[in-house]
């Protein structure tokens, strides 16, 4: 019994240091591996997060910027306004008519008035016809008429009851004082019981003096719709609040509440009655003090932060801010719980440590081998999101496993998709074209020359005629259409996207010649002008086809930026629609 006592112990002893090899090792495998982790966690969500912020800013941007274009329609610069309204009555209407076309979901409403109170507006209905409400003299009250085409008769309605004297109103005279284009504040439409914001622009006479105001209204519903939509993708929270506190839009929520005997008013940080926006805005509002940014590259001037809630719980948040030259400072922010957010993540980490336990301590070979390659693929994972956060939108990350790690990888191309696919079409979206076109213009690393490429920006012309006739349903149809049959069209290494509406863009890599992109141009012409085949409850016999009006940018002949080259393209895009009869533009 002793000498069995004795072989025990010295059995005990031998394997001792072998044991303690193995705890250390546990020890240290298991904490590389939580660290490791643990950054993919962090890293991963502030990239989403960032992406979503960037996402809200560029749609906030698409939503108010059309109006420059429609003030510009109005009236161009440099075209002299008359004293008298009515002395250039027709061609007065005819713009503010055209004007209309151009982005009738967010700029319906045009209008000027003059230093001698005298106004003009025409509002757009959804059966395309037009209200036109006139104050031809300075003490007269303004007369509704109804207008059904541009150049139609119109029809006297009814006389306004209350005095309508557009040099008293705040459009009128905040542009009276500047040389530029200029926003009012945010303000509640009574008649929408949602928020509202006006861009105006001073018209100079004949002899170069103030002679009176264009503007035009662009309601915000829609940015609530954008917040929601984001937020909801990823059960977080999604809001853009001004300098004051003032809130633009929020998830969850309107952005007015109705508050005592019946009264609309806007929704602030503090009386949201939700405790991380006021928490949000408390750390993030001092960055309106800081100097505006001069770039609008996509993730750029984009923060975010980490900190935790009034419970204790750790949240991530992306913010941004919002300007533009007409005095637009806005900031977007998108925050998630971090437990919510990448739930599947942390409990890949905390899998990791348990396996690793269990494997070390039944084998010390077994173990080193299934920790390897769970962290070979978090490491090939952490380079995929890097490289998707560098603008190779095509990285993707393909995993056979069927556990956590399966898991995050399926994740991981769930959420690719989600912030580069334009879910209506199936083609690129917005956030994905940028990403192309900033890799593709960034700065190279050697000596090596940038590849050429054509970038076409495409607008559909008789889309708003489908729309109508043929009702929504269809216009989605036709739009998938046109999608489809651009993506097949286009060579393997182009990029077909679709900006939001009925704006397309389509790079072509490898073009540097103006007569090679206007005959590609010319053939995706033909090609979407062919008659549509998917849409629904046509009459036999019908043919439903579309058109497009298509401006060409060359890099880097025309711009080296992606802005430029967006702005430059879409500029010849309503150059050609221009030179096109009006009922081929709507």
């Amino acid at each position: 019994m002793p000498a069995f006592l004795s072989m025990r112990s010295l059995k005990l002893r031998l394997l001792l240091p072998y044991a303690a090899l193995i705890v250390v090792l546990t020890g240290v495998l298991g904490g590389m591996t939580y660290l490791a982790g643990a950054h993919t966690v962090t890293s991963l969500s502030d990239q989403m997060l960032k992406e979503m912020a960037a996402r809200m800013r560029q749609s906030i941007e698409h939503h108010v910027s059309a109006s420059a274009g429609v003030l510009e329609a109005a009236f161009p610069t440099g075209m002299a306004a008359a004293p008298d309204i009515l002395s250039n009555w027709q061609p007065l209407r005819s713009r503010l008519w055209a004007a209309t076309t151009l982005h009738p979901r967010t700029n319906d409403y045009v209008y000027y008035g003059n230093v001698a109170g005298q106004g003009v507006g025409l509002k757009r209905l959804a059966d395309g016809s037009a209200e036109l409400r006139v104050r031809s003299q300075g003490r007269q009250h303004r007369r509704y008429y109804s207008l059904d085409t541009i150049d139609g008769q119109q029809r006297f309605m009814r006389t306004e009851r209350a005095m309508f004297d557009p040099r008293n109103r705040p459009w009128f005279q905040l542009a009276s004082q500047v040389d530029h284009h200029t926003w009012t504040s945010v303000y509640i439409d009574f008649g929408l019981k949602d928020l509202v914001l006006t861009r105006a622009r001073r018209v100079l006479n004949a002899q170069g003096k103030f002679e009176g105001v264009v503007a035009t209204d662009v309601p915000l519903r829609a940015l609530n719709d954008v917040a929601e939509d984001l937020a909801s993708s990823v059960q977080g929270l999604a809001f853009v609040i001004e300098p004051n506190g003032q809130l633009v839009a929020i998830s969850g929520m309107r952005n007015v509440r109705v508050a005592d005997a019946g009264r609309i008013e806007r929704l602030t940080a503090h009386t949201a009655d939700h405790a991380l926006v006021q928490s949000i805005y408390l750390q993030t509002r001092q960055h309106f003090n800081e100097a505006a940014p001069k770039t609008h590259e996509f993730l750029s001037n984009v923060h975010s932060m980490h900190f935790q809630d009034a419970d204790g719980q750790p949240v991530h948040a992306a913010f941004v801010r919002v300007t533009d030259h007409a005095g637009l400072d806005w900031m977007a922010v998108v925050a998630v719980p971090r437990a919510t957010l990448l739930a599947d993540v942390s409990r890949l980490v905390e899998w990791v440590l348990v396996a690793g336990v269990l494997c070390l301590l039944l084998a010390l070979v077994i173990g080193i081998r299934l920790f390897g390659r769970i962290a070979d693929d978090v490491r090939a994972l952490s380079k995929a999101v890097r490289r998707v956060g560098k603008g190779d939108i095509s990285t993707s990350f393909h995993s056979s496993r069927v556990d956590e790690v399966g898991d995050l990888a399926r994740s991981f191309g769930h959420m690719r998709q989600e912030l580069f696919t334009d879910k209506l079409t199936g083609v690129a979206n917005r956030s994905a074209l940028n990403h192309v076109l900033t890799a593709l213009t960034a700065p190279a690393q050697d000596d090596s020359a940038h590849e050429a490429f054509a970038l076409l920006f495409m607008d559909l012309n008789l889309f708003k005629l489908l729309n109508d006739r043929w009702g929504h349903d269809n216009g989605d149809l036709a739009l998938q259409e046109v999608g489809q049959r651009l993506r097949s069209h286009v060579r393997t290494g182009d990029h077909v996207a679709r900006l939001g509406g009925d704006e397309f863009v389509v790079v072509l890599r490898g073009i540097d010649r103006m007569d090679t992109a206007q005959a590609a141009s010319d053939k995706l012409v033909e090609l979407i002008s062919l008659p549509l085949t998917t849409l629904q409850g046509i009459p036999a016999g019908e043919v439903v086809h579309l058109g497009a009006s298509i401006g060409i940018a060359l890099y880097p002949q025309d711009a080296q930026d992606v802005q430029s080259l967006l702005k430059h393209a879409d500029q010849q895009m309503y150059a050609q629609k221009a030179c096109q009869p009006a009922s081929m533009q709507r």
